[in-house]
């Protein structure tokens, strides 16, 4: 028996057909795999491992920049990752400031200056007559067969109704405010009296809101409108009232020559 002999014999799975391939420089091909990484440079790679996992998953709904994260080197990839955070910061700021300004509006002075501004706004629309108002007040007919009430008589109860704190008035359902005019019917014929324009005739409904005792009492002072109405030969007829709605406005309309002055 020669020496070449001595042994075990060879494995016949061993042999192969061909040449045997080449192992990368610097020693066993399974040592230098990236699974084999140890120490930092595990974690470098995991962690650019799972920067372009997450950019790849981001992509797959974002279709269009799918080739371009895939080919993306290792320094764009991170840029990008960079550009993300920073867009993801500015929104969270932007967030911030309008759940702080939302808070700022529905809390504290804030919420007490909207309210006041809020019922200034309705006190401004019933005065300038363009809401529908109810509340309690008078309610007054005057039954005028011989047309001895006239346009004056007329305006004077206005004016008592208003000194006396009438916050509405209507004068045969039309809307009284600041322009508001009265005037005799333009034909002797043709009994009525004009309100800013618009021939009324008789029964002349007056509606007025306002503390009832007052205003009851501003129209039955001796000598007073009341008075005037029936020497004038027409019934007077008045009663208070808890509720009472007008329903008649007029248009909001934009002042031509008056503008408003800044006070601060």
């Amino acid at each position: 028996m020669t020496s070449d002999q001595v042994g075990d014999p060879p494995d016949p799975a061993a042999t192969t057909t061909g040449p045997a391939p080449e192992e990368p420089a610097g020693g066993d091909y399974h040592q230098s795999s990236l699974w084999r990484w140890s120490g930092p440079a595990s974690l470098v790679g995991g962690a650019l491992f799972a920067l372009l996992g997450w950019l790849l998953v981001a992509g797959a709904v974002a279709q269009d920049s799918d080739e371009a994260l895939v080919n993306a080197r290792p320094d764009e990839l991170v840029q990008i990752l960079d550009s993300l955070d920073a867009e993801n910061d500015r929104l969270e700021q932007e967030r911030r400031r309008l759940a702080a300004e939302i808070e700022s509006l529905t809390s504290g002075s804030d919420a007490a200056a909207l309210e006041q501004a809020r019922r200034r706004k309705e006190s401004l629309e019933v005065l300038a007559g363009t809401t529908v108002v109810r509340g309690p007040g008078v309610r007054i007919v005057i039954r005028d067969a011989d047309g001895g009430v006239d346009a004056p008589m007329v305006l004077d109860a206005v004016q008592e109704l208003r000194d006396a704190g009438a916050e509405s008035i209507e004068v045969a359902e039309r809307r009284v405010v600041v322009d508001t005019w009265f005037a005799d019917s333009p034909a002797a014929d043709t009994p009525g009296i004009q309100v800013s324009g618009d021939l009324r005739s008789s029964p002349y409904t007056v509606l007025a809101v306002g503390d009832p005792e007052t205003l009851s009492t501003a129209m039955e002072i001796p000598g007073g409108i009341a008075d005037t109405v029936r020497t004038a030969g027409a019934e007077f007829v008045m009663e208070q009232r808890a509720a009472l709605e007008i329903t008649s406005t007029v248009p909001l309309t934009t002042p031509e020559y008056a503008e408003p002055v800044d006070q601060g």
